[in-house]
């Protein structure tokens, strides 16, 4: 898998953020979300949807789909002759409440008898005490996917639980367990023909006409990896497998695994994986090869060279960077897939009215059990979310371009990739959509939509702009106490030890404000005796001018709620007084919202 890279957490509204409050592990509650559906695979799935040949009579588009005219201007006339070689399958069926998830499934009918060799599967099937969807691909070349029936809408969370991973990586110390190599069979040959990495790519000859194993291996060598999409928002309608290349010209916002081959890595570093206990980076190559990316895709590049291939820039998510995007290989963490099914991930995206939030949930290798979350705004600087605009009045035609192809076999332009006036609704995607990469079998159950709550339980501070007097290290800056979460652990939190504490949170616009919620140290985890015990909410218009609304003198809760008479207001401020009941100076507040009553 191409990785390009980048990662900007909230730069301007604050950077790492922890959980939406996630309950316990099975409770579908999350404050301030309503629950749509919920995916639990109680019921049967279908079983007897037929496999239909796909002859791409129409296809998604022209330029990266598994017809695309890229290919023909790259490789010239032999390519055609390879992607004629074989046919391909699909098959779709609707699962849940209201049929709101679809599976959609590629196979490969090698000899074009009709006949598919090894053809990939979703399956229920009974795992402890719950049910779960399993994703089973025995052969690189198909591909099994969970998306929405229906668009998604403006504003959500997606979230599910994996309970089982097998698609390469390392067990127990080693890239070989139960006779495979990285996840892959062993027998046979296995490239990524005929979707090449580009005629000029290292590593093989370039010409389309070679043998199928004379293409880029993905079991081994230069192009060794398997993985896993955990999950993707995409800009295009009803998703289903293809070629891997397409699928980078396609995403926003992504959550993956990235399992290098050694061979992949050779004498370099594979990329770096961030240790979030302790905010330091270790190489790929030092690192058990099973990696959470936590991911935007950005630009394309307009007009790549002779020999090349389409795709756009990737910016990368740790809490090493303090949530800044950064075009650098940053793993966010890594799972240990020795301990499921007695463990699991929740892997959850969030959309919201400033941008997108990457959450993952787990026992992760090197740091034990927590969340990990960042939210993104579709903009920062000049280095937007690709396609982020669902609807065409978030977004002004800035960063229009023509995508220009000059190759040695032919040269297309593809106007207007992103005008003003377009839209582009978001699609989720959850497994293996690749169909000339990636093998093995995933489970997963859970799958859960909610939209914004909307009876006066919206949190009005929730993930917008925060400033504060000081903050006591990096990791435990403002905008810790807006990100929805006080349970990521002792630095889910906004903590000083200025002379004057006080934390502000802007609006962003006037809003009514009837009621605030403060999280102190207890409901983090710490101490109580830290529990802020004296303290003042304000409120203000400009930023200016300040009337304080809240009055709290020995307080000693974990949590308190102030309700008061509604009233507009822009800017909110807390400020501390007496930070704990102890001698400790440093304030600490894990979360403060705000309601409308």
């Amino acid at each position: 898998m191409k990785r390009a890279l980048a990662v900007m957490v909230l730069v301007l509204a604050g950077a790492v953020v922890p959980p939406a409050a996630p309950a316990l592990a099975d409770d579908p509650v999350r404050p301030g979300w309503t629950l749509l559906y919920n995916e639990n695979f109680a019921n049967a799935l279908p079983t007897t949807t037929p496999w239909v040949r796909e002859t791409y009579a129409q296809p998604f588009d022209t330029i990266m789909d598994d017809n695309g005219q890229w290919y023909r201007n790259d490789y010239g006339p032999a390519w055609q002759t390879a992607f004629d070689s074989f046919h391909t399958y699909r098959k779709e069926f609707q699962i849940g409440q209201n049929g709101w998830l679809t599976a959609s499934l590629s196979a490969r009918d090698w000899n074009k008898d009709g006949v598919i060799e090894s053809p990939p599967s979703l399956s229920r099937e009974a795992l402890g005490s719950e049910f779960v969807a399993k994703m089973n691909v025995p052969d690189h070349t198909g591909g099994v996917i969970l998306r929405p029936t229906q668009k998604l809408p403006d504003y959500y969370r997606v979230e599910y639980k994996l309970k089982t991973l097998d698609f390469g990586g390392k067990r127990n110390g080693t890239i070989d367990y139960n006779g495979r190599t990285n996840g892959y069979s062993t027998t046979g040959c296995k490239t990524q023909h005929p979707w090449g990495e580009g005629s000029d790519s290292p590593g093989w000859s370039g010409e389309a006409s070679a043998p199928y194993c004379e293409w880029q291996d993905v079991r081994r060598g230069n192009y060794g990896y398997n993985g896993f999409h955990f999950m993707s928002i995409v800009d295009f309608a009803n998703p289903a497998p293809r070629n891997n290349h397409f699928w980078h010209y396609r995403r926003k916002v992504l959550m993956d695994s990235f399992s290098q081959h050694p061979d992949r890595v050779g004498t370099g570093t594979g990329g770096r994986v961030c240790n979030s206990n302790t905010n330091t980076y270790y190489n790929y190559r030092d690192g058990n090869f099973n990696t959470v990316n936590m991911w935007i895709s950005g630009m394309p590049n307009w007009n790549p060279g002779r020999g090349g291939l389409a795709g756009n820039s990737q910016w990368f998510m740790t809490n090493c960077s303090g949530g800044v995007a950064e075009q650098q290989l940053s793993s966010a963490a890594e799972l240990q897939p020795e301990l499921m099914p007695n463990t699991f991930y929740t892997f959850a995206i969030e959309r919201d009215a400033t941008g997108y939030v990457l959450e993952a949930t787990g026992n992760f290798a090197r740091v034990g059990q927590k969340t990990i979350r960042f939210h993104r705004p579709f903009v920062v600087g000049n280095a937007p979310i690709w396609h982020y605009n669902v609807k065409p009045s978030e977004y002004d035609g800035r960063f229009n371009g023509n995508l220009v192809q000059n190759d040695y076999n032919g040269s297309t332009t593809w106007p207007n990739q992103w005008p003003a006036g377009s839209s582009y609704p978001d699609w989720f995607v959850i497994g293996d959509l690749y169909t000339n990469v990636y093998e093995g079998s995933a489970s997963l159950t859970d799958v859960r939509l909610y939209v914004p709550s909307t009876s006066g339980g919206t949190n009005l501070a929730l993930n917008r702009p925060a400033t504060a007097d000081s903050q006591c290290a990096a990791a435990e800056a403002p905008a810790k106490a807006v990100n929805g979460s006080w349970t990521g652990g002792n630095s889910d939190k906004w903590c000083s030890l200025g002379a004057s504490k006080w934390l502000r949170v802007d609006l962003q616009s006037a809003q009514t404000v009837g009621r605030f919620v403060l999280r102190h140290s207890g409901a983090g985890g710490e101490k109580a005796t830290w529990n802020t015990r004296d303290y003042d909410i304000q409120v203000s218009q400009d930023g200016n001018i300040w009337s304080t609304v809240v009055t709290a003198r020995g307080n000693t809760a974990d949590t308190t709620t102030h309700t008061i008479s509604p009233v507009s207001a822009r800017y909110i401020r807390v400020n501390v007084i007496t930070p704990t009941s102890d001698s400790d100076r440093a304030a600490r507040i894990f979360e403060l919202e705000a309601y409308a009553s």
